[in-house]
């Protein structure tokens, strides 16, 4: 799976279900409340994500087996349940062992890799490095130079030189991040290649959820927000809200795509379009974006007559909303608009030759005039009427 699909994955809401076999409890005999992980522990437990034994201990020191990870990690992103794309067959586990729906679909998703196409090796245990690649490669992270990396590690570990260079980026990446679990008195120690124990892996699956509720948060409040951008800046507009007004008589720059002509235009003809740019206000909010998928309609169209006059067109644009419906922006009764001359040189040749048909060619611009105002959702880009 594309690491792309991934993220959207873990935008999702997170699903906890218990563990099987294993006794839920809030409070460990052997994890007090001073314990280095104790809040990442009675979190995730809480959540039944990771659960303690039945004779009400935790053991965070117990190292994490690959079929525990599988299983740990499928829950903290709320995967239960995903389609299986491939079937994978393993000697060593399948589908009676418990933590089988787990490690398939923790495969499917590249969050385990098997050691072989027949061997999973479902109680190897998970290293540091494991875990910290896995973060790395779902969350979102800026680029980082390898120096970048290296100043990173160097400036919080005191084992830098132990670290392989092939290992270096990632790791740097994970520091910036902030999702690495730092167990004390080795906090200072990456510890790359060391198996990875209960209570760290608490701490490095409740850093990823910290991390995904916070993109969950940024993905919300982009939603809510104007789409910002360069483009044509529209005068006298007004907002109340998140709804602008573009007044009546305003010019809007329309590209034509293909070829469309007073001279043999009928009425009910279609041709597509697009905006020339985005159309922006003053503050940059992106009020028609030029990605919107523009489909014309000839209304009425008027041929050139010599020496009399020049053709006309009048038609109506309809704008693509996010269903793939077709909203009108420009209609009959609300928005008629008709061509306006978008050529100086063509302009001022009819003013010398009465007559001339328009031509509107491929990639041509034409300027359109609203007859009355049209009100646009600045958040959803869509148009209100």
């Amino acid at each position: 799976m594309y690491k792309k699909d991934f993220k959207k994955l873990i935008l999702l809401m997170i699903i906890p279900l218990f563990f099987p076999n294993y006794a839920s409890s809030l409070e460990f005999d052997d994890v007090p409340q001073g314990f280095w992980a104790y809040e990442q522990i009675d979190n995730l437990t809480n959540e039944k994500i990771i659960n303690g034994y039945a004779d009400n201990t935790f053991l965070p020191d117990k190292l994490v087996t690959r079929a525990e990870y599988a299983a740990m990690v499928i829950k903290t992103i709320g995967q239960e349940n995903i389609t299986i794309e491939t079937m994978y067959s393993f000697e060593d586990i399948d589908s009676k062992h418990w933590a089988w729906n787990y490690v398939i679909r923790a495969v499917n998703l590249d969050i385990i890799k098997p050691v072989s196409d027949s061997y999973f090796y479902p109680d190897d245990y998970v290293t540091r490095s494991d875990v910290i690649t896995f973060l790395v490669n779902i969350l979102k992270s800026e680029d980082i130079t390898k120096k970048e990396a290296i100043t990173a590690l160097q400036n919080a570990y005191e084992d830098f030189d132990d670290i392989p260079d092939w290992f270096k980026v990632t790791a740097g990446k994970a520091e910036v991040l902030n999702v690495i679990a730092k167990e004390p008195p080795r906090e200072h120690y990456l510890d790359y290649d060391k198996y990875v124990t209960r209570a760290q892996m608490a701490v490095f699956l409740n850093n990823l959820k910290e991390k995904i509720n916070s993109y969950l948060q940024e993905k919300i409040i982009e939603e809510k927000s104007p789409k910002k951008g360069e483009g044509i800046i529209i005068e006298n507009v007004t907002a109340v809200d998140d709804v602008v007004t573009i007044p009546a008589r305003t010019v809007l720059p329309v590209m034509v795509i293909g070829q469309i002509s007073s001279g043999d235009a009928l009425p009910g003809q279609m041709f597509n379009a697009r905006f020339a740019n985005n159309i922006v206000d003053y503050e940059h909010n992106i009020l028609l974006s030029r990605d919107i998928v523009l489909v014309g309609k000839v209304l009425n169209s008027t041929k050139a007559v010599n020496f009399l006059r020049n053709g006309e067109l009048m038609f109506e644009l309809s704008a693509a909303n996010k269903n793939n419906n077709f909203t009108r922006i420009l209609g009959v009764a609300e928005y008629q608009a008709y061509i306006s001359e978008s050529n100086k040189v063509k302009k001022a040749a009819k003013q010398i030759i009465k007559g001339q048909d328009f031509t509107a060619k491929d990639g041509q611009i034409l300027y359109i005039r609203l007859f009355k105002p049209m009100r646009v959702n600045i958040v959803t880009g869509e148009v209100l009427d």
